[in-house]
């Protein structure tokens, strides 16, 4: 009986020890997706806020859980790795506007009315008759989730805009931190609305939007660069492209690599601009406009000892929320088209203003929650338009953005500055050179 109760001894310990070992939390449990917790939230149409100089803290936080997303309960509640400390606050501003720009907002009134969604032949929706501007400034209707998808893929993005991570970084739940520092330099070729500039750039083929990001440090990984191009009729899937400096030259990705890392990080191809999803092999169900808290930088944003550690949650130097409303979707693969996908859902959350994603909790093709990120932008002037300014949230723009990975205890952090939109990145106006497979040959000359 004793050797009995010795080799169960021994079993338990070596339990405890391979928990350990592998990382897993012994605190961390699943969380399933439920539609519950999100019709949970406060509708838009609520007479219900939060008032600005509120601070939420691990004592009031569950005073205010419906004016936030899922995964932000999730880091409150402390059910995984990644949890808020017990010093932890949340300082809540007064609502402001977001103005979209003046050509962007004619441009809506000019076109929208003759856009319209074509059921295609596997099960999601194209688009037709678009040119520029919002496509559904009013969606309604049964496709309501699907033309808000689509406000969201054509939200304001300048022809050229340049940002520089130098305090980026991967880590994992032992604090092991890879560093790195990313130039990004990305141009929208089609559908403009920006003074001086024409809908259509001449000479840019079928190209839509091209992303370019570049390592620039550490050493070791220099130059590595990935470039996505994204093509006019949004059905195609995107080119990526990888320079391997240790090659160099440049290397077509598979289309079907859309859930492969992006340079290493926690996100994946579709998960840059936060949500770099092509609609038509999409489905967007509208669990209707609600009330959540959203982040915007302030000052000490790029100083990481504004940060919650380990996770790096920022704190009222770094970032004051406020009530905001927003589009919550349901988007998923189409059936067809689901099998080997990494997400089961993207629970997107969509400002209502500018139509720029803002949060996003992504569930596992279990349906179980695995990473979480938001996207916490600041606007940016636009030159030559006396004052009118975009969001900066349609990737990238000067901010925070973060991914935790909660199933895996590992997280990216983002924090970009410096940015530069249109003729004040002038020096990185070149299309060819950033925004083409052969432009990638002279990052090392």
């Amino acid at each position: 009986m004793k050797m009995k109760w010795t080799k169960l001894l021994l079993l338990a310990m070596a339990a405890c020890a391979w928990l350990l070992c592998t990382g897993i939390d012994a605190q961390a449990q699943m969380v399933s997706w439920s539609e519950q917790s999100y019709d949970a939230l406060v509708p838009a149409s609520s007479s219900r806020t939060i008032p600005a100089g509120t601070v939420i803290t691990a004592r009031n936080w569950r005073k205010y859980k419906d004016f936030m997303p899922v995964g932000m309960q999730e880091l409150w509640a402390g059910k995984f790795f990644w949890r808020l400390p017990a010093n932890a606050e949340m300082a809540v501003g007064k609502t402001t506007s977001t103005p979209l720009p003046r050509i962007y907002q004619e441009d809506t009134e000019k076109y929208s009315s003759q856009v319209k969604l074509v059921k295609n032949s596997n099960g999601g929706y194209n688009i037709s008759g678009y040119v520029a501007g919002a496509p559904f400034p009013h969606p309604s209707g049964p496709a309501a989730g699907d033309e808000i998808m689509y406000n969201e893929y054509y939200a304001y993005i300048p022809y050229l805009i340049t940002t520089y991570s130098k305090l980026g970084f991967t880590m994992d739940r032992f604090g092991n931190k890879y560093v790195n520092e990313v130039r990004e330099v990305n141009f929208k070729v089609k559908h403009l609305s920006d003074p001086g500039k024409p809908v259509n750039i001449p000479g840019t083929g079928n190209v839509f939007l091209t992303q370019n990001n570049v390592i620039m440090e550490p050493e070791q990984s220099k130059y590595i660069n990935s470039l996505q191009i994204f093509h006019n009729n949004p059905a195609d899937l995107p080119e990526s492209y990888v320079f391997l400096p240790s090659l160099r030259r440049s290397i077509r990705l598979t289309t079907a690599a859309r859930c492969s890392p992006l340079v290493g990080s926690d996100y994946t191809q579709d998960d840059e601009r936060s949500m770099n999803l092509q609609p038509p092999i999409f489905q967007a169900r509208f669990l209707g406009f609600k009330k959540i808290l959203v982040g915007y930088p302030v000052k000490g944003y790029t100083n990481k000892a504004n940060y919650y550690k380990p996770l790096y949650f920022p704190g009222p130097e770094a970032v004051i929320w406020q009530v905001r409303p927003v589009a919550v979707l349901d988007i998923r693969r189409v059936p067809a088209l689901r099998a080997g996908y990494c997400y089961g859902s993207r629970m997107a959350f969509i400002d209502e203003q500018t139509w720029q994603p803002i949060w996003m909790d992504l569930y596992d093709s279990g349906m179980h929650l695995w990473k979480i990120g938001p996207s916490i932008y600041r606007p940016m002037p636009i030159p030559g338009t006396n004052g009118d300014v975009c969001t900066g949230a349609g990737g990238p723009g000067d901010g925070i953005y973060t991914f935790w990975d909660v199933q895996n205890d590992h997280l990216t952090l983002d924090i970009q500055s410096g940015g530069e939109i249109n003729q004040n990145a002038g020096r990185f106006d070149n299309y060819v050179r950033w925004g083409t497979p052969g432009g990638m040959d002279e990052i090392m000359q």
